[in-house]
This record gives structure tokens, sequence and C-alpha cells, in this order.
């Protein structure tokens, strides 16, 4: 089974497997982790005896959580806690269109998990001086509810504009003097749109840093944006279930110019990353679907959670910053799932942006696939271009790559006209939607 110490150390790059499997052991009377465990062919001794083992336990799926729920609504035979004792109850977002989990905390737990929320935000700057503008709504989904509380906890004021227009945010943001903005890199753009318009210079607010999440971006978006707000821009990552990871003081791009990290704290959860075709844990620098397991969830305890999101993993000590905590690439995050199938064809969104954020003059993006007249799939692609960036040569050089990676045709189009971009966004965090399906309209 080879050397359970070099496997040991192996999981210590991406978290506390010691607390992790201590976990196992405390729920594995639990009805769900004990079909996971039973689905696996292992018990909890097993887990704990063996490093290597812990490779074997069964993944826990989206799927896996929905069938739960409807087994034992609303919170699933996972939930080991009783209704007096939640304080907090979450659903996911809903954008994959295969329902919306539901996940409750303890009060005991969400007061740790503000708590460590917190010891991340500090780590990015954020102090009690701090003026919060979230445009996030603040609903029913975790990321919402848990930003106004981890803020508001450091003593931070923090501003909840998302009923407002944008330009009453932009309005909000002056008055107030917010000094952190949080938002969608797609709502980022708009505000500076929409400030454009009204002839307002975002550079001249008090904004010093923007924490976006959601969507991948090019290292010239992450510049470009910076130099228009005169601001730092971070990235948070998080998860329904609780996983989060958040930027270091560094933000998306580091001083050497390259893109930062979103670091986890390994004893708040064990994120692993892994190849997509070998299940095996990747080194850094590689791209890999991550995994994870939160280490602070006693009302439902989750054991490998796929989150189908594919990240590069960053060692612990590679960033810049000195951190001995692992994480990923900042601005890099891309789905797995969400294939769509064109002319008999699989097209990945994953596989279409290794092709377009390779390119540094294209900001942003969407496709829509649609019939046209005769009844035939066409694929068309509009570009959002920097500035003086639009071009012929840019059109057909990304044809032909697209043609040559995907083997179908893409109707490409390029403008750098912000203001005609339309922003759709799906579900309550205000999540882009880069590809639109319009072949059954």
């Amino acid at each position: 089974m080879g050397n359970p110490s070099e496997k040991q150390a192996g999981l210590a790059n991406f978290g506390n497997w010691q607390k992790a499997v201590q976990f196992v052991g405390l729920c594995s009377q639990n009805p769900f982790v004990a079909c996971q465990l039973a689905r696996s062919a292992l018990t909890a001794e097993q887990l704990a005896a063996d490093p290597e083992a812990w490779a074997s336990l069964a993944f826990i799926t989206k799927e896996d959580l929905m069938g739960d729920q409807r087994l034992a609504p609303p919170f699933g035979t996972r939930c080991t806690n009783s209704l007096d004792e939640i304080g907090v109850i979450v659903e996911s977002s809903g954008t994959t269109a295969t329902g919306k989990e539901t996940h409750c905390i303890t009060r005991d737990d969400y007061a740790e998990t503000l708590r460590r929320w917190g010891a991340s935000l500090q780590r990015m700057g954020v102090t009690a001086e701090d003026i919060v503008a979230m445009t996030f709504p603040v609903g029913m989904s975790g990321g919402g509810v848990k930003h106004v509380d981890a803020y508001a906890a450091l003593g931070a004021k923090v501003l909840r504009i998302a009923n407002l227009s944008t330009r009453a945010k932009l309005d909000a943001l002056a008055y107030y003097g917010a000094t952190v903005l949080i938002a969608t890199p797609f709502y980022v753009d708009r505000l500076g749109a929409v400030a454009t318009e009204a002839g307002i210079d975002v550079g001249a607010l008090k904004v010093r840093k923007i924490v976006v999440a959601t969507q991948s971006v090019t290292l010239d978006w992450v510049k470009s944006t910076e130099q228009k707000w005169n601001a730092r821009l971070h990235e948070w990552y998080g998860t329904s279930a609780g996983l989060i990871a958040f930027s270091c003081a560094n933000g998306m791009v580091n001083e050497r110019g390259k893109r930062g990290t979103l670091h986890w704290d390994p004893d708040f959860e064990l994120i692993e990353v892994l190849d997509v075709e070998t299940g095996k844990l990747v080194a850094d620098g590689q791209r890999g679907e991550l995994v994870g397991t939160p280490l602070v969830s006693t009302a439902e305890p989750l054991f490998r959670i796929r989150t189908r999101d594919e990240v590069r993993f960053r060692a612990p000590g590679t960033c810049l910053c000195g951190s001995h905590w692992p994480g990923i690439e900042s601005g890099t995050v891309r789905r797995l799932d969400g294939m769509f199938k064109v002319k008999g064809v699989n097209v990945w969104p994953s596989h279409v942006e290794d092709v377009l954020f390779g390119i540094d003059s294209i900001r942003d993006y969407r496709v829509r696939i649609a019939l046209d007249p005769k009844g035939r799939e066409v694929m068309r692609m509009e570009l959002l271009t920097y500035p003086e960036r639009s071009s012929e040569q840019l059109v057909k050089t990304l044809s032909e790559r697209l043609r040559s990676e995907t083997g179908l045709g893409f109707d490409v189009s390029a403008s750098d006209d912000s203001t005609q971009w339309l922003h759709e966004t799906t579900g309550e965090a205000a999540k882009p939607r880069r590809w639109l399906d319009e072949r059954m309209k």
C-alpha cells in the first residue's frame, strides 16, 4: 500500500487529514456518513489507520445531497442536530438547474465560521475602519449573509446596497465613502460603464479594495481594473457547503505581475485538488478538480464533496506572502460541468476559455448556441475587447484557434464598447451566464 507517512505528508499539503478522520469517527453512525462508508467498503477505523484509505472514500455529489433532502426534508438524514440547535440555514444558488441544496449550521459552528472568515479577511487587509459596499443580495444563499456577518464581526461597516440601481450604488459608494467593494467581475465592469456615462471617476472614490468571485478573468482585466479604480483586486471562492478561500494581501496580481493565490485554512477544511483523469493529488502548479471536506460542520458532516470546479493548486509556501496555507491560483477557477453538445461534438466551456484567456486583447466573452433559419446549429461568440484592440485579425486568429481546438466553427464578433455589453446574470448571487443555449426557443 506504499508508505503511509509519505501519503500523510502529501495530504498535509492540502489540509489537516488527522482532524478529518477524527471527524469521520465521531460521525460514523450518522446515516448519511454510514452510507458513504458502506459505498466505499471502508470503516472509520480503517480511515484513521491508513492515510492511503482516504483516497478510497467515496465522493459526495450534488445529486447525493439532493437525494438525501428528498428522503428526509428539509435537511436530509445528514443533519445531526435538533432544530433548536440550528442557528443559520442557507441554500445553494440553484444555477445548475438541478435544485437547491439546503445546509444548516449550528450557532457555535457559525460563530467559529465567522471567526475563520475574519482571519482570512484580516490577512487580506480588511480592518474595523473599512466601510464595505455589498452588491450581492443578502438572501438564502450562504455567500451574502456570511459576507455581511463576517465583515460586521470585524467591526467593519457594511452597506447592503444590492437592491439599489447601478447608478444609486455609485452614489452610495461616494456618499458613505466606501473603502471595500464586493461584486462579481461582470458587475465591477457594469459599475465602471455607468460611472463613465455619468461622468464619475471611479478612481477618485475611496474604494481601496475590490473583492470579486464567480468568474475566471484575464490578467489584463485585473491590471486594467485596478488602474481604473485605483484599488487592489482580491478574490473570494466559496461553496454553499462552507468551503472558502481568500486572496492574501498580495491580491489577484502579485508584485511580480503574476497571478496571486487564494488561501484556505487547513484546520478549517481539507481541500484536495485531484487530477481529472487519474484522481490523484496534483502537484504545485497543476490543475484538477477541487474536492472539499469542511472541518467545522457538526450539524451536517460532509466528507469529500465534489465541487465540479477546476482549479490550479498552489502548494504551501509558494505564495510571495510566505504563508504556509495551501491555495489555488487566482482568477482561473472554471466549471467542469455544463458541457454542450453541438453538431454531435462535446463542447466544454473550460476548454474554450483555455483558448480565449490566452489572448490578452480579450476582456470578456459570451456564446449563444442557436439554430439558423435553416435549422442548422450555430455558435455565435461575442467578444468584449480593450479599446483599440478589436481587429479583424483578432477575430480571424481566434476563429482558427477555436476550430483547431474544438473541431467546430464559431461565428466570432468583437467590440470594445462596454456600454453596450449586456451584463446577463442568473441566480441569487448574480453569477454571470456566459453560455446561452437558445436552440429550444
